[in-house]
């Protein structure tokens, strides 16, 4: 058994000397008691088990370079906590009862706040006012690892400039919210209080705050740089997109109006002419009319396309708002666990920094990271707003401007055939990427967490283009069918679509679609039905020739193999331009479309396919 001379511990042990040390026992038992109100229950059990009378075993052993402590009984979990807290001991070689007891406390407060949720708390209107926090944050983060390291730096003169520190730490901190903030304030208010502190802080605050702060900041504004730039980039090419397609639909309704015109000329100046005029003047209006679809076919991919780069800017704004959040929250907990770092450090110091530390301990227990988040959102966070689409409007729909009722009529059913063409090759891709989910809901070790989340943010896509096209193909159908007398189209997008015009008289119509109603996938509309109406009706005498022919928009013209792929799952064709694929088959790949599907040869037989199925080689 060890003996008070060959151990500071023992003196205080009631088995190493149980009748001259009782009544100074009994006072140790008692500061434990009081101290252990302010942690965790389960932490308050095993202390007063470690100095209640129902111990059953308890011994003290001093050894050369440390000491053992054991403790029985105790459960697993308090054992390890015995066995971390004497390993500290081992360490430090500090074996006082007072630094024992506070030590346990210290190391046994444990925040378990969450700081951020799976819900965005700024939505993608708010990514900017994020990025401000993000970075106000971030600058908050670098002054306190300054202000600590000049902490450090003043620590020989530590009465005189502890002042000044305090109030940069201050300053530091206008502008902050939440309690974290109060608690760094909380910092500085004991700064004005102590007097010195001891030459080894000098080297902890150094070493343990500053440093890693410092560290902390360099590596989230390097982490912080790639997602930004990454909707920068988004944002640019949803603004190029937006310009391409507005310049491509003005020209569409230049040429609209040249074609109109030509043919009112055509009509009018047919008599008193020659042959050889007459075929001039129709040669003419032949190439208005060219012209006329070549601009209005240019004009509908270019509204897909800035359809798509809408969608990808939205993506990445929720992607990148998740990633800021995300190292938001690795800021805000690392500042915590500082924070309470900074409070060990002087709690280590001795009795004469007591005071000092009970006030700054409450300031550490009173951070609640939720209730800060709670603050910012309520006065920094912005209402998520629903999606704007901007629709296919154009020059024959708008029955303001003159057009002959004919031309009117096939140019709105050309629109329609393109659509009819476009919708259904989205449910081919809507079908494989559902396909896809159902295959990892069913398996969720199939594939990691980007994987998955990559396909239902992929439907999400497809479903928002399914929503693009069958909005505009109600919105040039209802027209169609007023034209033709017949009875009004129903749809439950109507009431979501709105129509502006600008100060030249061109209409944007624009599709704001609540999220639930967006991502249904089943609006009930039949636009095969519509479309094959429209045509029932259609006269031979057409003046546009099917300028949406399916040739003409042909994707697969080029066979040129591109590269090779190995195919996952078996697939049917339901189409006679798919192919049938088994999982093995090696595939020659001709091209990769955009939709999610491409085209390949298979022993001889050429078709399309879907891309989830296969895996490239």
């Amino acid at each position: 058994m060890a003996t008070s001379k060959e151990n500071p511990l023992c003196q205080h042990c009631r088995f190493c000397n149980p009748a001259p040390k009782r009544r100074h026992n009994s006072r140790i038992r008692r500061r434990i008691s009081r101290v252990s109100l302010t942690v965790p229950g389960s932490v308050h059990s095993w202390i007063h088990r470690l100095s209640s009378s129902g111990i059953q075993k308890s011994v003290a052993k001093g050894e050369k370079n440390g000491l053992v402590f054991l403790c029985c009984p105790l459960r697993g979990w308090e054992v390890n906590m015995a066995k971390a807290t004497f390993k500290f001991l081992l360490e430090s070689e500090i074996y006082s009862v007072d630094f024992l007891v506070g030590r346990i406390l210290n190391r046994s407060l444990i925040m378990e706040d969450v700081i951020w949720t799976d819900n965005t708390l700024f939505g993608l209107n708010g990514f900017e006012e994020l990025r401000k926090y993000i970075k106000q944050g971030s600058e908050f983060c670098k002054d306190v690892s300054i202000i600590i390291q000049e902490r450090a730096d003043l620590e020989g003169h530590y009465a005189k400039n502890l002042n000044k520190l305090s109030q940069k730490l201050v300053k530091a901190t206008t502008g902050n919210l939440g309690s974290l903030a109060d608690g760094w304030r909380s910092v500085a208010s004991v700064m004005e209080q102590e007097a010195e502190l001891h030459k080894n802080l000098s080297l902890k605050l150094a070493e343990e705050i500053s440093k890693p702060l410092k560290i902390l900041v360099d590596t989230q504004n390097k982490a912080r740089k790639p997602v930004e730039a990454m909707v920068d980039k988004s944002l640019k090419s949803l603004t190029d997109k937006r310009t391409e397609e507005s310049k491509a639909k003005k020209q569409c309704y230049v040429h609209a109006k040249d074609s109109e015109k030509g043919e009112e000329n055509r009509n009018d100046s047919s008599k008193g002419k020659t042959e050889k005029d007459k075929q001039k003047i129709e040669k003419k209006c032949d190439q208005m009319r060219k012209l006329l679809r070549k601009a209005d076919k240019e004009y509908c991919e270019l509204c897909e396309k800035a359809e798509t780069a809408r969608q990808e800017w939205e993506f990445n704004v929720a992607k990148g708002s998740a990633q800021l959040q995300g190292l938001d929250e690795e800021r805000l907990a690392k500042m915590a666990e500082h924070l309470n770092q900074y409070n060990c450090q002087l709690s280590s110091m001795g009795p004469g920094f007591q005071t000092s530390c009970d006030k700054l301990h409450e300031s550490v227990i009173s951070v609640d990271i939720q209730a800060d988040l709670r603050s910012i959102a309520q006065q920094r966070g912005t209402q998520g707003t629903p999606p704007e689409q901007i629709l296919l409007d154009c020059y024959a729909e708008d029955l303001q401007f003159t057009m002959n009722a004919e031309r009117r009529k096939n140019a709105l059913q050309n629109y329609l055939l393109y659509l009819r063409q476009s919708l259904e090759r989205e449910k081919k891709g809507k079908e494989g990427v559902e396909k896809l989910v159902g295959v990892y809901r069913e398996r969720p070790n199939f594939a990691d967490q980007d994987a998955q989340e990559d396909a239902k943010q992929r439907l999400c896509q497809v479903m928002f283009m399914m929503n693009f096209l069958e909005a505009s193909h109600f919105k040039i159908a209802s027209v169609l069918a007023k034209l033709e007398c017949q009875p009004k189209l129903e749809h439950k997008f109507a009431k979501y679509i709105e129509t502006q015009r600008d100060k030249q008289g061109i209409p944007t119509s624009v599709l704001r679609l609540p999220i639930n109603i967006a991502l249904e996938g089943n609006s009930g509309y039949d636009v095969t039905s519509v479309t094959v109406g429209a045509l029932a009706n259609q006269t031979q005498s057409d003046p546009y020739e099917e300028p949406f022919a399916e040739d003409e928009f042909e994707d697969y013209a080029d066979p040129h193999v591109v590269g090779r792929c190995r195919a996952l799952y078996d697939y049917d064709a339901s189409q006679t331009d798919e192919l049938s694929i088994r999982p093995g088959d090696i595939i020659n790949v001709y091209d990769k479309q955009m939709d999610g599907w491409w085209q390949g040869e298979k022993n001889g037989r050429v078709g399309i396919f879907p891309a989830s199925y296969v895996e490239e080689i």
